[in-house]
């Protein structure tokens, strides 16, 4: 094997000196798992490190040809990572060093990493030709295409910063990627232990508590009542600890490490109390199961706990930690079954939950705590009505929630949780007066939503749950940009939106509720970027769009909100594309996947898959027109319109944009008249619903 003085010599453009500077440290400070050191890989014995680097135009001596220095620098690298982004792409630069790499030494030891741009899409292509072209002997580029090599993609819609990292580390020792991406979660896993040495030590307490247990039955009792707290402490303080800055690995460690202590005591000696912090470390493991994609596990976690805690409450009814434990496990069966799309099991567990609630309130009126459940039990029946499209219903509920936080926070010194949930309060309520049209209204509570997250962020700027809101909050402000005609504010806020999830993705790529946000802030920029006139830009983003989105439905396929409704707005706006480039046979079957999705899901009451059910409707008979099917096309659209219709009351706003489209497609103008006029007042200036009035 011949020795090299770099183990890679990085090119970049110099618009990504910020990135050469990162992948750089990172490979450097790179340690390879002790596991894998030393063992066989496909380029010898497999080091320790990955060093040392040549960055190129930082190591050339002074007064050197910067050509001799390059290629005695590149002709001493074993490998050649490429930094690929649309200025890379353009840089003379890049492309020599890359030409010279494939002329003198192997092709296949080049490595790409994506950063920016969009590989093959005219405009953001980030591939330089000499990455995808043969290179001639004397470093010309041909036009002969060949196979690009391999690339991982540093961004947080790709594989991240630490996937993209693993997956170049993998390629330089030769080794599985999947070897290396076990062995390196394992090592994080001690990391993390390390980092919460608090649990680990607490459970170490706990087992040696155990074996004393054993010898005598006095001091057994004491020691248990002294780690029962400890568990205590790691289910509540060391929990809130570690919420806020994302960390579910540590958390997911905090809820094992509870329940291996009560998997080593016999079910009938522990104690109510014991059993209640049980039934609270299965919420915790379910969540964090839930959280990263497996909603069956954390299902059943949440069954095991709701099982306890009924036969908790069931013994001591009047008993307010019983009734709250019990609440918590009603709350999340409730929450998956929701997220499953089982609408009439989630309302009927959320009843029950904020029948709970008032049972707590009852019990201890002054107690701000149990005050803060009934909160979140007015808000989640809010959530079912709003997500049924019952928007006039769900509006007091909201407005009664944002009522109760207000006072509940007016009760208290400045608390960073409650800020969050005042935000979320004002949150839902703006969300449900914009679907009734009150756009103004909706807009100033979003504005001050958006001044809470921030205020809290000058106090925590490390505070993941705000940025997370704050995110979502720049959402909904894009939309109504949108909504209202002004489309640079609208694309201005959702970039907001993605720059916020982009680094939360960072630090907890395994996160649905962070990836499920993330996939609506693409969607909506797709929106934008279409209204805009930049069809390229927003077919690129439909593609990430798109493969976000399989990656979650690959994580859950139970999740019927990622499997059917956004699997519905993908097909919807790919018909749209299609009908807009003059490919109406593919907008047709786009269309037609949607309604297949709608019949097969008669069941899901959803206010979402009913707009995609209209907007595909609509879409399917616009290409049957273009194909010249003037009757199938009429047909479809009477059903779009039934649907718009039907919807109309509840929602004035969004409904009423697409009668007015739909009754024009109809010949009904003196109807789409009327609609037109409900809309101008409201301040409706869509691009969608101008375009239209304009035809």
């Amino acid at each position: 094997m011949a020795d090299f003085r770099y183990k890679a010599f990085i090119s970049y453009s110099w618009a990504n000196a910020e990135w050469g500077n990162w992948l750089h440290r990172s490979i450097e400070t790179f340690r390879v798992p002790a596991g894998l050191v030393g063992e066989d890989g496909e380029f010898g014995p497999v080091p320790p490190r990955l060093q040392p680097l040549f960055k190129d135009r930082e190591e050339e001596a002074a007064g050197a040809s910067i050509g001799d220095a390059v290629s005695r620098a590149l002709a001493s690298s074993e490998f050649l990572i490429v930094i690929c982004s649309p200025e890379s792409a353009q840089s003379q630069w890049v492309n020599h060093e890359i030409a010279w790499f494939k002329a003198h030494r192997n092709p296949s030891k080049i490595l790409s990493l994506i950063v920016d741009g969009e590989p093959g899409v005219e405009g953001m292509e980030c591939f330089p030709k000499a990455l995808t072209h043969k290179v001639a002997s004397d470093l010309s580029i041909t036009d002969q295409p060949v196979d690009a090599p391999l690339a991982a993609d540093a961004r947080v819609s790709g594989d991240g910063k630490r996937g993209a990292l693993l997956k170049l580390a993998a390629a330089m020792l030769g080794v599985g990627l999947d070897e290396l991406v076990r062995r390196d979660e394992r090592r994080r896993i001690m990391r993390t232990r390390m980092v919460v040495g608090a649990s680990l030590a607490l459970a170490i307490v706990m087992s040696g508590l155990a074996l004393v247990a054993v010898q005598a039955r006095n001091e057994a009792d004491h020691q248990r009542a002294e780690a029962d707290g400890l568990v205590e402490f790691m289910l509540t303080d060391l929990r809130d600890k570690l919420e806020p800055v994302g960390r579910l690995d540590a958390l997911d460690v905090v809820g094992q490490r509870a329940l291996t202590y009560y998997a080593s005591q016999k079910p009938s000696d522990l104690d109510a109390d014991s059993l209640g912090r049980r039934s609270r470390a299965l919420h915790l493991v379910g969540e964090i199961r839930n959280i990263r994609g497996d909603s069956a596990a954390g299902l059943k976690a949440f069954s095991q706990a709701a099982a306890t805690t009924e036969e908790l409450l069931a013994r001591d009814p009047d008993n307010a930690q019983r009734v709250f434990d019990h609440a918590q496990s009603e709350f999340w069966v409730g929450y998956i079954a929701y997220e499953r799309g089982e609408t009439k099991e989630a309302e009927n567990r959320f009843t029950e939950y904020k029948r709970l609630a008032d049972r707590l309130v009852t019990l201890e009126p002054g107690k701000l705590e149990w005050q803060l459940e009934l909160f979140y039990a007015e808000t989640n029946l809010g959530v079912m009505l709003f997500t049924e499209g019952r928007f006039a219903d769900a509006e007091p509920a909201f407005a009664k929630g944002l009522e109760m936080i207000q006072s509940i926070a007016a009760k208290e010194k400045y608390d960073a949780s409650r800020q969050l949930e005042l935000g979320v309060a004002q949150n839902w309520l703006g969300s449900v007066r914009s679907k009734l049209g009150n756009y103004r209204g909706s807009r100033l509570l979003h504005q001050r939503e958006i001044g809470v997250y921030s205020q809290l962020l000058k106090k925590e700027p490390a505070n993941t749950a705000a940025k997370y809101r704050l995110a979502v909050a720049w959402q909904h402000m894009g939309a109504l940009e949108l909504t209202t005609g002004h489309i640079e504010d609208a694309i201005e806020a959702i970039d907001i939106s993605m720059a916020l999830m982009k680094e939360l993705r960072s630090i907890e790529p395994a996160d649905t509720e962070w990836q499920e946000t993330e996939f609506r802030a693409l969607q909506a920029q797709v929106d934008n970027l279409f209204y805009a006139g930049s069809l390229a830009k927003s077919a690129a983003m439909q593609d990430r769009a798109a493969a976000a989105l399989n990656r979650m439905t690959s994580a859950d396929p139970s999740n019927r909100i990622w499997s059917v409704v956004f699997r519905s707005i993908l097909h919807t706006k790919e018909a749209r594309r299609a009908l807009v480039v003059g490919d109406p046979d593919s907008a047709l079957q786009e269309a037609k996947a949607v309604i297949r999705k709608v019949e097969q899901a008669k069941d899901y009451n959803s206010a979402g898959l009913k707009d995609q059910a209209a907007h595909a409707y609509l879409l399917a008979g616009d290409a049957l027109l273009a194909l010249g099917r003037e009757d199938e096309a009429r047909a479809h659209w009477r059903k779009g319109l039934a649907i718009v219709s039907a919807e109309a009351a509840n929602r004035p706003g969004y409904a009423r944009r697409d009668q007015f489209i739909l009754l024009k497609r109809l010949g009904r103008n003196k109807d789409a008249q009327q609609q037109a006029v409900a809309l101008d007042r409201q301040g409706v200036r869509h691009p969608a619903y101008i375009r239209e009035k304009l035809r």
